[in-house]
């Protein structure tokens, strides 16, 4: 998922970018691959403070919302049906879903606005 989200925003490269990932505590982020790769994409990790609800709240809202809009709804047949059903409902979130939070905007369009002004940036300082 990483490399994919780099890869994604990112198709250049990131490295001597500063970027920085916020997570929380969780086997996945503090786990040694994860660690290494992050080290190795030159990735400065953060970590949110335990037992800090609102440290990871638009995280945890955003496994809120698959779980309900995408896999209780259905009893699944097959590990490729939820892959393929899950690929497909965050797309349409990403590229469809107009978010309160971001001023009525998709997920894509703020990450795309986001991305061009820290290219922006980065030109500018370099």
């Amino acid at each position: 998922a990483l490399n994919m989200a780099v890869h994604n925003n990112f198709p250049e490269g990131i490295r001597g970018m500063d970027i920085s990932l916020m997570s929380d505590n969780g086997c996945q982020p503090t786990s040694t691959s994860f660690m290494k790769e992050c080290k190795l994409l030159e990735i400065n990790q953060s970590f949110t403070s335990y037992n800090n609800p609102k440290g990871n709240a638009d995280t945890e809202r955003m496994m809120r919302t698959i779980k309900e809009e995408c896999l209780w709804l259905e009893q699944w047949q097959s590990l490729q049906e939820i892959q393929s059903k899950l690929s497909a409902w965050i797309h349409e979130y990403n590229t469809e879903y107009l978010h309160m939070a971001l001023n009525w905007n998709t997920p894509q369009s703020v990450h795309e606005t986001d991305n061009k002004t820290l290219r922006k940036t980065l030109l500018n300082v370099a």
